[in-house]
């Protein structure tokens, strides 16, 4: 779960702070960043002209952006383990089968990690970023993964990161919490119905390994109004539990010391 370092380096959470301003801010100015992140104008420019100089930030101007730089570092990082490898091509199967916003997600420091998403033919308002991070305990994939995970993992996820109420539907008590994955386990299918943010409902599955652990997991995503019925519990069910038993069974076993799932 979550780290925390016996001694940080204050330059360096600067620094990350920073760059996180620019990724929410979608590129700024000095004193804009300086702003968000309650920085001193000189320390932002000193650190922005580092990173400009290393190839991580470009200006434009008064205005600094994040450099496609991070897209190499960041594709090594999801490529690291096999789920990726193998994940991708049953995402894009069934997004192009059921037209739906198709996710593929594994487990990192406590949180749900979206490693690829694509979206079939229907359009959708809702966030198809890949790297996108999200709560466990009231999403359809964080659900999945927990479901098939130590039951440590679940005191962790709690003390850590608390279970936070994000509609009215969010699961915020352990014991509720619990029932939910026993359900999940007896069919190996996990809902989010709008319990992360209203008028979005998902359906996943895990994707396990030998042992039945989580490693991940594959999800469909859409309005609520139309992810209902036989259609969402028959026909996205099963398309789901496809998608991910494949991929299952596709994972090398020699491969199971990668997975993202660590600390």
């Amino acid at each position: 779960m979550t780290h925390n370092a016996k001694n940080p380096i204050n330059a360096d959470l600067t620094l990350l702070e920073i760059l996180e301003a620019l990724e929410r801010l979608g590129g700024g100015r000095i004193q804009e960043v300086a702003a968000e992140t309650d920085t001193t104008k000189s320390t932002v420019h000193n650190h922005l002209s580092t990173l400009r100089q290393q190839g991580y930030v470009v200006k434009d101007g008064d205005m600094y952006s994040l450099g496609l730089r991070f897209l190499q570092l960041g594709e090594a990082a999801r490529s690291r383990g096999p789920l990726f490898a193998f994940g991708r091509s049953e995402v894009d199967s069934i997004a192009a089968e059921t037209g739906e916003l198709a996710n593929l997600a594994t487990l990192e420091n406590g949180r749900g990690v979206y490693l690829y998403r694509t979206q079939g033919e229907r359009d959708v308002r809702f966030s198809t970023d890949a790297g996108e991070r999200h709560d466990l305990h009231c999403s359809a994939t964080g659900k999945a993964m927990l479901a098939y995970s130590p039951e440590s993992a679940l005191d962790d996820v709690i003390s850590t990161h608390g279970l936070t109420e994000h509609t009215e539907n969010t699961i915020t008590t352990r014991d509720d919490l619990e029932a939910d994955l026993e359900a999940v386990r007896e069919n190996q299918l996990a809902l989010d119905l709008e319990e992360y943010e209203k008028g979005l409902r998902c359906i996943a599955s895990p994707i396990l390994d030998e042992e039945d652990r989580a490693i991940g997991a594959i999800s469909l995503s859409g309005p609520a109004m139309k992810f209902t019925g036989e259609y969402f519990h028959e026909e996205l069910a099963e398309a789901v539990k496809s998608a991910a038993n494949v991929i299952s069974l596709n994972i090398p076993r020699a491969a199971e010391t990668s997975y993202y799932a660590k600390s």
